[in-house]
């Protein structure tokens, strides 16, 4: 059992049996969980958040594990066993659970998405030989986006790799380094996966959109968009004329633009473009999974 924490109390969550009997007990348990209703939700949330009710927070874990299930399929090409990234995802969902405000507006669904993924990128980084060799932060990246971008197996060409270099904001040779390193620990696709004979290309996921993938999709905008807002209210006028026009406009314009426009000097415009930065960056980093909107000091 794995224990929920909240203040003093707990509430606990049945953990993925490593067994194949018992992981698939769990699987079954978990996509019979019925699906929550949005005011359902709503008030399993505000009971949890308002009076630590152990009791919600508990349906609300149980109703979204077919979530993680789902989502972890996505990442069994990484030679690590299902159960293990179905455990991982679940400690995500429970701190999204924690952390979710639904008096914000969005769905659970679309902010545990995010804490699910990266329990998951989490348990990859720690457990993968190949990530640990990749010691730098843009290699650890380059290793996930390698493995989407790649449509086989085999070795990157010089010419394939500068293409994505230029992709990805890097040199040649530290693609072609990543790629080797991964190549190295490559095992055949078609090896069993249980002993019934299932292989694991046959795990490979579908990414074509889905409507719930498409409702999660839209849901995060929606968020966004109110995040940014909200960030943006914390602006004063003049403030937000300058961060408009140097980051949110079509063609962004240069500091010497926005001081003519505005009558101020150059040197006025980069002083209050950089105090309305810090107050969006201060923000972002306030806002529950707000990080990754920041904006470069």
């Amino acid at each position: 059992m794995m224990r929920f924490p909240v203040a003093s109390q707990a509430v606990t969550v049945p953990l993925v049996q490593t067994e194949e009997n018992g992981f698939r007990q769990f699987v079954h348990q978990a996509m019979q969980a019925p699906v929550l209703s949005a005011e359902e939700e709503m008030q399993l949330a505000t009971r949890y958040r308002s009076n630590n009710d152990l009791q919600a927070a508990h349906r609300l874990v149980h109703a979204y594990l077919r979530l993680v299930i789902k989502t972890a399929r996505e990442y069994v090409h990484y030679r690590l066993n299902l159960p293990d990234l179905v455990q991982e995802g679940t400690v995500g969902l429970m701190h999204a659970v924690k952390q979710f405000d639904p008096q914000r507006g969005a769905r659970l669904a679309s902010y545990a998405i995010w804490w699910i993924r990266a329990a998951i990128h989490d348990y990859i980084l720690r457990s993968w030989r190949l990530v640990k060799i990749a010691t730098t932060r843009l290699k650890r990246q380059l290793f996930f986006k390698l493995r989407q971008s790649k449509d086989s197996t085999a070795l990157l060409t010089r010419q394939e790799a500068s293409e994505l270099a230029e992709k990805f904001a890097t040199d040649t040779e530290t693609i072609l380094e990543v790629d080797g390193r991964m190549i190295g620990s490559d095992e055949s696709l078609n090896q069993p996966l249980l002993e019934e004979g299932e292989e694991w290309i046959e795990q490979i996921p579908d990414h074509r959109p889905n409507q719930e993938m498409q409702m999660l999709s839209a849901d995060r905008q929606k968020w966004i968009r109110r995040l940014l807002q909200s960030g943006f209210a914390r602006l004063n006028e003049r403030e937000q004329q300058i961060v408009t026009a140097r980051y949110l406009a079509e063609e962004p314009q240069t500091l010497d633009s926005v001081a003519h426009s505005l009558a101020i000097s150059r040197e006025r415009v980069r002083q209050l473009e950089k105090r309305a930065l810090e107050k969006l960056r201060e923000f972002f980093v306030s806002a529950p999974a707000g990080q990754e909107l920041l904006l470069p000091a």
